[in-house]
């Protein structure tokens, strides 16, 4: 028989509490990471390392921009307030930073994150790379003198082998290879099968273009250029995609493998043209002074050089990530060469750009998250979020620059995130993009992506840091600490079971069972937490705890006592539930969350250990909530049914009860008298 309409079912609260709890230890027992809370530097130690700070002429670094670089590392570090970590100026070029455990891979941490997008001219090849990474073979496998690869050498590099290309959909941009909805495909290592003839392509972008290349042995072109572009064109759908093309570098006895090359002039080469005529001395990466007329000579200087593989990104490196935002620059991809692959493909640190100045500066993101593709490549990305002015920049140059005004990337439908002087990709335009996100994917891991978003989130460091050996810290406190502290919640909580025994009786299990369900909920979410943003435990953390037991125990009374208040008044234990909780509901809620408020104002004002105590307050104060209106209500709902709990005796409620019924016979007796 269905149940009356609005009865109250208290087996549903019930079983909403199990399926919520059981999602959150199947997160945490079948996701990667550790099942135990995270604990901070003064209960396990940590690593700390020392970061130098390096101006462009060498000289000491302001006190300002110290102060500045070490309010951004914190919130990169330590960015909701609760990881634990500490950041301090040290003499006057110094950041010392110290985070919880064994942090492996601080390589986020100490960049700059000065993301700017450029348009792009051309690209071409560091010979001297792929003459180290790739192994030499006899010239006689190849009759031209071009060698063959260890590994499947693409299309795009050398004519030899075709690659297939992603298939993108609308939407934003994308860095990498991710191709889900809402994106702009970037370049990926893609398949290679291989073919019998080896072909090559004119393109009219010049060292980087977007024309198929064609299986016909004969060299076709469709543009003068300064150098053969083999290359291949991905399918796209009305979004910017990057077309895995790169400038060839062929050597002068016709080859188009850019091994081949590199196994002939390229170290000399480079010797050769290395600082372009016209550089800055102080950045030879970018054209000196500010006039553009003498800016163009550089360029066509930088161009002719890729063109002959004269540039190697061991002489960039030194001063990438200084550049001047509003020049021309020359930059190295950030992916490590993978050899047998196009070195442009992936943006690898065997591909030189040549590339405009910026379009849009890193200071016009307005948020960084990041996120994992559920629709593509299932990768982790960033998914950056521009300001008004940053989105009607990129919306209006991607209407005016893209496939259909520029079909052959020569009027810059390529363009190139930069990332402290790196390119992380470059992604051709393939119609006007007018949503506000922009995603940038590739190798990332989950910790990598994060630190990558917080470093672009709280902004670009002010200096360049060079990152000096780490150093374990030992405990400051120690786990002695930590077990007295857990020692000292344990007798607060037996406390509160005999207290409860004692008063309330068999309610009191009900008390019981609900600490301990909130409990089990604490430690989930505190092991989750650890894992998603850092959060670690430390002993202003496990005093948060236990304050959050008398929190607990509070909601339990206040719900008890109102029981006994309508017991009192001659209500059965039955009928004195549903009014005793709406009577307790409000008290619990305000009380609460006063207790919420005060953790709130606390975490905001308060910095290091005590934004910890704040937070795990807070948290605390919340679950408190859950199980109350999950838990404790609904069971003591089911036992206010039970013939055992309705017993006076046994309820805890038989003393109020007496007293009621003696103070209605009184009063009944006065008014007799009275009438």
């Amino acid at each position: 028989m269905a149940s009356p309409a609005g009865q109250f079912r208290p087996g549903r609260l019930i079983a909403t509490f199990v399926v919520i709890t059981g999602a959150l230890y199947a997160l945490m027992f079948l996701t990667p990471g550790s099942n135990t809370p995270k604990l901070g530097i003064d209960l396990q130690g940590g690593t700390r390392i020392t970061l130098t700070a390096q101006t462009a002429d060498g000289s000491t670094p302001t006190r300002e921009s110290m102060a500045q670089a070490r309010t951004i590392l914190e919130n990169r570090v330590n960015g909701s307030g609760v990881a634990g970590a500490q950041v301090q100026v040290e003499g006057s070029n110094q950041l010392v930073v110290t985070v919880p455990g064994n942090a492996a891979d601080l390589g986020e941490l100490t960049r700059s994150a000065r993301l700017n997008i450029r348009p792009q001219f051309s690209t071409g090849y560091d010979l001297a790379a792929l003459a180290a990474a790739v192994p030499s073979t006899s010239a006689s496998e190849t009759g031209t003198g071009s060698t063959t690869s260890s590994g499947p050498i693409s299309r795009t590099a050398i004519g030899d082998t075709e690659v297939e290309q992603p298939t993108t959909t609308s939407g934003g941009a994308v860095i990498g290879p991710s191709s889900s909805v809402g994106e702009t495909a970037g370049e990926s290592a893609a398949e290679t099968t291989a073919t019998t003839a080896p072909s090559t392509t004119e393109s009219g972008q010049g060292l980087r273009g977007a024309v198929e290349a064609t299986t016909d042995p004969a060299t076709t072109s469709s543009a003068p250029t300064t150098a053969d572009t083999a290359s291949s064109t991905p399918t796209t759908a009305d979004t910017a995609s990057s077309a895995p093309t790169t400038g060839d570098t062929a050597s002068a006895s016709g080859s188009t493998d850019p091994s081949a090359s590199a196994s002939g002039t390229g170290t000399s080469a480079a010797a050769a043209t290395w600082p372009i005529a016209g550089s800055d001395p102080d950045n030879p990466n970018q054209p000196a002074g500010d006039d553009t007329t003498a800016w163009t000579a550089w360029q066509t200087a930088a161009q002719t050089a890729l063109s002959s593989g004269g540039i190697a990104c061991a002489d960039i490196a030194p001063t990438a990530g200084i550049d001047n935002p509003d020049k021309p620059l020359l930059a190295c991809g950030e992916t490590p060469y993978v050899p047998g692959t196009d070195p442009c493909a992936t943006s690898s640190n065997a591909c030189v750009y040549l590339l405009d100045k910026t379009l849009i500066p890193g200071t016009e993101i307005d948020t960084a998250a990041a996120t994992i593709d559920t629709q593509g490549t299932g990768g982790w990305g960033i998914n950056l979020q521009f300001t008004s002015s940053g989105y009607q920049t990129w919306a209006n140059y991607t209407a005016n620059h893209n496939v259909s005004t520029d079909p052959n990337g020569t009027d810059g439908s390529f363009t190139a995130f930069t990332l402290d002087g790196q390119v992380l990709s470059s992604p051709q335009i393939q119609s006007a993009i007018t949503t506000t996100v922009t995603r940038v994917s590739g190798t990332y891991t989950q910790q990598t992506a994060t630190g990558l978003a917080n470093a672009l989130k709280f902004g670009a460091l002010p200096l360049n840091f060079v990152q000096g050996e780490s150093q374990s810290v030992s405990a400051q406190l120690g786990l002695e600490y930590l077990n007295a502290g857990l020692i000292a919640g344990g007798i607060g909580l037996l406390l509160v079971i005999i207290y409860c025994l004692v008063y309330y009786r068999l309610l009191g299990l009900i008390t019981i069972l609900s600490l301990v369900l909130s409990f089990g909920l604490v430690y989930v979410i505190m092991v989750l937490l650890g894992r998603w943003i850092g959060l670690s435990l430390d002993m202003a953390g496990v005093a948060g705890l236990i304050v959050a037991i008398g929190i607990t125990a509070d909601s339990f009374v206040i719900y008890f006592e109102r029981l006994k208040d309508e017991v009192r008044e001659g209500r059965s234990f039955r009928s004195a539930v549903p009014r005793g909780w709406e009577r307790a509901k409000r008290t619990i809620l305000s009380a609460d969350a006063v207790s919420f408020l005060s953790a709130l104002v606390l975490y905001v004002v308060a910095v290091g250990d005590v934004k910890g105590f704040a937070f795990t307050l807070g948290l605390s104060t919340v679950l408190d909530l859950v199980v109350v209106f999950l838990v404790t209500h609904p069971l003591v709902a089911w036992a206010s049914g039970s013939k055992v709990f309705q017993s006076t005796r046994y309820s805890g409620l038989g003393a109020v009860a007496k007293a009621g019924a003696q103070q209605r016979a009184s009063a009944a007796r006065l008014a007799t008298k009275e009438a």
